[in-house]
């Protein structure tokens, strides 16, 4: 049996961890920012939960490193009047070197804008709006195809295999919708697929008159581009009037709660998504197994990319990292970032890819390099199938 250590040595040791200068591991942080109250609260936690598995994952490396690897989650309520608060919190605190966000483009709008000057690297999972990457930001950069991608798999769909002569189209008046609504608009008058109206729709007077113009204007496919939360009302509303037209939508529709929401209304209903459903992934296997094991759900397609939008912060802080656990600077990390290169991942075993959805890596302006744009169907059980998958390159957008 070993001999007790005497109280004076223990005093002695615990005093010597004390003093400055001994070795302590550095806090390292990496932010999420996205809604996790309110009406897209369940998509927002998707984001959360991606970031949370992927630095898990990376914990112990962190540590034998000399640091301790932490998440720290801000709830954005998918506000952009929040952001603002949000940036000046994440800048204030030294610790943070990487943002995994936001979810809403007009959220990451301005966190993009605030994070710049001090050069602090955001990947979004999921922000599309096109205009985010043309304002030569160095620190903004995305996993998620962008609306201009979605908006040529949708027209294209459209034209091809449903033959629409015309849509009404309905923005739910955000950046992201109005960002998809317009691209949209562009793609159909090239194919000369007529535009039968237009409408705003944010709230329930909103989605009411929406409603009433698309009766009236009696159109082959009604095209929503905006968030599960408006367009799941809106859909509802549109069958309660009898209105049978193609309903049609962006990546906002891709999440469990749109379905859920929208009940017997969600079926037939078509989406365009940069996501798509985590099975269609070869990297998926292990990742979905870990995630429902974890959390008792499946991991969504946007709960993916945030994984995947983690992991490529957390490889540029790998490889910025300093010995005796000095922290990166914020610019090391955000020019770090730009030089990931993940390759595809099939994976079988017991370990995670480090990106489920494909190769990452970004070009100059923060765009993925190649990424994947898929159009699903929602059936009658509420589950989405794929109809079509097209690759889209970051050469191919500009």
């Amino acid at each position: 049996m070993p001999k007790p250590t005497p109280a004076r040595t223990v005093l002695t040791l615990l005093t010597l961890a004390l003093l400055p200068g001994a070795a302590q591991a550095a806090t390292i942080k990496v932010a999420t920012v996205s809604p996790l109250s309110g009406s897209l609260a369940p998509i927002g936690t998707e984001v959360r939960r991606g970031a949370e598995l992927a630095i898990e994952a990376k914990v112990r490396t962190f540590k034998s490193q000399g640091y301790d690897l932490v998440l720290a989650p801000f709830d954005d309520q998918a506000s952009a009047t929040r952001a603002g608060s949000i940036a000046r919190d994440i800048l204030a605190d030294n610790s943070i070197v990487g943002v995994v966000g936001a979810l809403n483009s007009s959220v990451s709008n301005v966190l993009a804008q605030a994070f710049e000057p001090a050069r602090l690297a955001s990947v979004s999972p999921a922000s599309t709006n096109d205009a985010l990457t043309g304002h030569d930001w160095n620190s903004f950069s995305r996993v998620v195809a962008p609306d201009r991608a979605q908006a040529v798999a949708a027209a294209t769909y459209l034209q091809e295999e449903v033959g629409a002569k015309n849509v009404f189209v309905i923005s739910d008046n955000t950046a992201y919708g109005n960002g998809l609504a317009t691209t949209l608009q562009a793609n159909l008058k090239r194919r000369n697929i007529a535009l039968s109206g237009y409408a705003g729709a944010s709230d329930p007077a909103g989605i009411a008159a929406a409603v009433k113009k698309v009766s009236e204007a009696a159109p082959d496919v009604v095209y929503y581009g905006g968030t599960d939360d408006i367009g799941s009302a809106l859909v509802k509303a549109l069958r309660a009037a009898g209105v049978k037209a193609v309903f049609m939508g962006g990546d906002g529709l891709d999440s469990p709660s749109f379905a859920q929401r929208a009940g017997g209304s969600a079926t037939g209903v078509v989406y365009s998504t940069g996501f798509g459903p985590v099975s269609a992934y070869s990297g998926s296997e292990v990742f979905a197994r870990q995630y429902q094991a974890k959390y008792k759900t499946a991991p969504s397609g946007v709960a993916m990319m945030a994984y995947d939008a983690t992991n490529a912060l957390l490889s540029a802080m790998n490889t910025t990292m300093k010995a005796g656990g000095a922290l990166p600077t914020r610019a090391q990390v955000s020019d770090a970032v730009r030089k990931v290169n993940f390759a595809a991942c099939v994976n079988k075993s017991a370990l995670l890819c480090d990106s489920v959805s494909g190769p990452v890596a970004f070009d100059a302006s923060g765009e993925r390099m190649r990424s994947r744009v898929l159009v699903m169907r929602l059936g009658a059980d509420a589950k989405a199938s794929i109809v079509t998958i097209k690759t889209v390159t970051a050469d191919s957008l500009r």
